[in-house]
């Protein structure tokens, strides 16, 4: 068994005490360590060749500023679970949308929580409605628009325990997030970004101690060795001259100097005269260090309409980055069928913490009947050209291509080496070539995510081969998981229409394949996209049966 030394982790938001426990590496598996770095790995100011080095001086950043004096808020709940990372998770949300000018009411923290539960399969997060959650689960909810979802809109979500996140309704979400991005801890970017999308989502290490008397000012010395959990936030303002006297002494000490960060909390408005808001100073130990990475951002979103289709292979988002090739070109693969009455790709979203370097934008052909995709790179169409200018969720606007109906793949083709031209791999400035990946967790020797992944779904092309990823997790890692690339495909048009009757498959023509094909998915074995369906319908009663198996075949010999 091939073990990956820990490079990256991610930070758990529970109700229990958090410990730095020693890493437990296994096959490839992304790890977490309760107390450590983020499963996203973040790049320094110093480092990165990033839109943060040009964000404005904090010299020209107001001494205060407040979210919540605009409006840009939903009221403080009162968190039922160990789920204050749903509530900082949507707070975000809630307050870009806000701050755009769009009316929203409060999101549903109960149905992104009973998503994030393990799925009747046993696939996704392995974690029940009372167990603690990551930061990443509110992304992937978010960018796979499938939240969040208004509790108007939802009204009451079962959470007694016989429902699962399988039976959720996941079509009722009205805006998209397209851009999301992660922040490197630093104070200008955390300020910047509250500025311009209304929130942040953040944690820190939280103990009741370190709160003053009337619970509106928060400080945990660095000297602070006590237990404490592990508690998510929405970081909504700041106050430079917030005053270090207001906070408590702990261990007899109170900070250096002014300054706090304004944060919504998730134990209700009568938590304290702030209506549950509260302090935290700037000089916390925990708050906004690498100990609780990821902090983000939502920077766009779209309105969905039914003119909308978003083709993912995943619904949870980035839980790791692929990061295991040295290369510094490489082309990260997911195939999708575009078989569904949406075939106009609109814009093409993935994950990478790549920062600076060129990414192209490809279609590539696929095979009809089989799926497999088009190994020859000259015949791939480029679609877009750019620069990843942040650590996150990109979004690319391309120029309205028509999809072929059928099989194809979207490729992001990720090169570093203009940005590490000079540097070796072994220099802190070197940027790895990455893109994120649903890839299996472990935690304390216990799976804590668990994708669901199919053969086919993503491919890695580099040093001129293709290969199918989870061939290759197999035959580079000894991983039986492997993961799906986040790459996701935004598509457009009126929704499914007859191409052909008789063309099962989708390939032109009309042959015993698309009655072999009609028949399999007669029995259970396959299934079909609308297209496709109603291509198979030949006697146009709606309903597919051997019947239509037969009209098939009688097209094919002329009867």
């Amino acid at each position: 068994m091939q073990q990956k030394k820990l490079v990256k982790s991610i930070a758990v938001i529970s109700a229990v005490s958090l410990a730095l426990l020693s890493s437990i590496v296994g096959a490839g598996a992304a790890v977490i360590d309760d107390g450590a770095l983020s499963a996203i790995e973040i790049q320094t100011l110093d480092s990165a060749n990033s839109s943060s080095k040009a964000l404005l001086k904090a010299s020209t950043l107001p001494s205060f500023y407040s979210s919540k004096d605009l409006g840009y808020v939903t009221e403080v709940q009162t968190q039922k679970y160990n789920d204050c990372w749903t509530y900082a998770g949507l707070g975000a949300y809630e307050s870009k949308l806000l701050s755009s000018g769009i009316s929203v009411g409060q999101m549903s923290s109960d149905h992104l929580n009973l998503w994030a539960t393990t799925r009747l399969n046993g696939t996704g997060w392995q974690r029940n409605i009372s167990g603690g959650g990551y930061a990443e689960i509110p992304v992937g909810y978010l960018t796979s628009w499938q939240g969040g979802v208004e509790s108007s809109v939802i009204g009451s979500v079962d959470m007694s325990g016989s429902t699962n996140g399988d039976d959720l309704q996941t079509d009722l979400t009205q805006y998209g997030v397209t851009e999301l991005e992660y922040l490197d801890n630093n104070d200008d970017a955390v300020k910047n970004a509250i500025m311009e999308n209304g929130g942040v989502y953040g944690s820190f290490g939280y103990a009741a101690s370190c709160y003053n008397n009337s619970k509106i000012a928060y400080y945990m010395p660095e000297s602070y060795s006590a237990s404490y959990t592990g508690h998510a936030v929405e970081i909504v303002g700041w106050n430079d001259n917030y005053s270090k006297n207001i906070f408590k002494a702990v261990n007899g000490e109170t900070p250096q100097s002014n300054g706090a960060w304004l944060c919504k909390g998730s134990w209700g408005s009568d938590f304290n005269s702030l209506d549950g808001y509260f302090w935290v100073s700037y000089e916390d130990k925990y708050f906004l260090s690498e100990t609780y990475s990821i902090c983000y951002t939502i920077r766009d979103y779209t309105e969905i309409t039914s003119e909308m289709k978003l083709e993912q292979n995943e619904i949870y988002g980035a839980t790791y980055n692929f990061d295991y090739i040295s290369s510094s070109n490489i082309v990260y693969i997911n195939r999708f069928d575009f078989s569904n009455g949406y075939n106009t790709l609109d814009k093409v979203i993935f994950e990478t913490s790549s920062i600076g370097s060129d990414y192209s934008i490809y279609y590539i052909p696929a095979e009809s009947s089989t799926g497999s995709i088009a190994s020859d790179k000259s015949s791939w169409t480029k679609l877009f050209e750019g620069v990843v200018d942040y650590n996150g969720y990109i979004c690319a606007d391309i120029d309205d291509f028509t999809l072929p109906l059928g099989y194809g793949a979207i490729g992001i083709e990720i090169d570093t080496s203009d940005i590490n031209s000079g540097i070796s791999q072994s220099d802190s400035g070197y940027i790895k070539n990455t893109l994120g990946v649903g890839e299996w967790l472990v935690n304390s020797a216990k799976i804590t995510f668990l994708n669901d992944t199919s053969q086919g779904d993503s491919y890695i092309y580099y040093d001129d081969s293709l290969y199918e990823l989870l061939d290759w997790y197999k035959d580079n890692n000894n991983d039986d998981n492997g993961g799906t690339f986040v790459i996701k495909a935004l598509t457009t048009g009126d929704g499914a229409s007859i191409s052909m009757l008789g063309d099962v498959d989708l390939n032109g023509t009309i042959s015993v394949a698309d009655a072999t094909l009609l028949q399999k998915y007669i029995v259970g074995n396959v299934s079909l996209t609308d297209v496709r369906a109603l291509n198979a319908d030949v006697d146009g009663n709606g309903v597919l049966n051997i019947s239509d198996a037969t009209e098939i075949q009688k097209m094919v010999v002329g009867g």
